[in-house]
């Protein structure tokens, strides 16, 4: 089964210090986690067969690209610390806000379909 990543920390420096905004609040779930629920009922809703997972940023987007990934949805408050990535190549997705935060996730979908 083809895996879509979302990639919402990176991990940097000898102690594997995670980088990016992802949680809201001590109670609130993380914006990956909701994401990704919203995702997972998106693809069943239209009877895609994808595997969703959330990495903890310890791998480069590069690596779950060649192992199974075949999308990495990159959290928007990740661009300028990954900017050795072109990120308009095929298999990358730069989330805008709206769509890291699970209000509006229609352009995902649509470029889920195309793959």
């Amino acid at each position: 089964m083809k895996t879509i990543y979302i990639y919402p920390k990176l991990a940097m420096g000898f102690r594997g210090f995670a980088t990016g905004l992802d949680r809201e609040g001590f109670f609130l779930k993380k914006r990956s986690t909701r994401l990704k629920k919203n995702i997972d009922n998106s693809l069943k809703e239209n009877n895609l067969s994808f595997n969703v997972e959330v990495t903890h940023g310890f791998e480069s987007p590069e690596e779950l690209l060649e192992s199974d990934g075949v999308l990495v949805l990159i959290s928007p408050y990740l661009k300028s610390l990954l900017g050795h990535i072109d990120f308009s190549k095929s298999g990358y997705y730069l989330l805008s806000e709206a769509e890291y935060n699970s209000e509006n996730i229609d352009n995902i979908l649509k470029y889920i379909k195309t793959l």
